[in-house]
């Protein structure tokens, strides 16, 4: 979410042929991918927590939403790199640093390969 709102913020600022590229329309539809799959990813984390506080097996759940989530932040920060052109590239940039740090979700915590052999066991598979 964060990068995200930065991203949105560079692409209002920064301009080319005399409006910023934000206005441009391949970028407002990436922004709107981006969007959604972070507001996907919100409702799946929302449903496992109100079953796990309820106290409902959400093994699925917290599994799916874990590997979503994780998966969309790295495709994200990714997207906001290339949003930054050669800036997202550099360290002094955050877009820079949530692309290194978001590469830690697949892997840390059960890697994606992981959530998805326990998905597959919850569906009886």
């Amino acid at each position: 979410q964060h990068i995200y709102e930065i991203a949105k913020k560079y692409a209002l600022e920064r301009t080319a042929f005399g409006r910023p590229v934000g206005k441009f329309q391949v970028w407002r539809h990436r922004f709107a991918d981006i969007a959604t799959r972070i507001e996907a990813g919100r409702a799946m984390t929302y449903d496992a927590l109100r079953k796990v506080a309820s106290g409902e097996d959400a093994l699925r759940e917290v599994a799916m939403a874990k590997l979503y989530t994780s998966e969309v932040a790295f495709k994200v920060a990714d997207e906001c790199v290339q949003i930054h052109g050669g800036y997202g590239y550099v360290t002094e940039f955050p877009a820079e640093r949530a692309l290194r740090d978001s590469r830690l979700g697949p892997i840390g915590g059960g890697t994606s390969e992981i959530m998805k052999e326990i998905i597959g066991k919850t569906l009886g598979l």
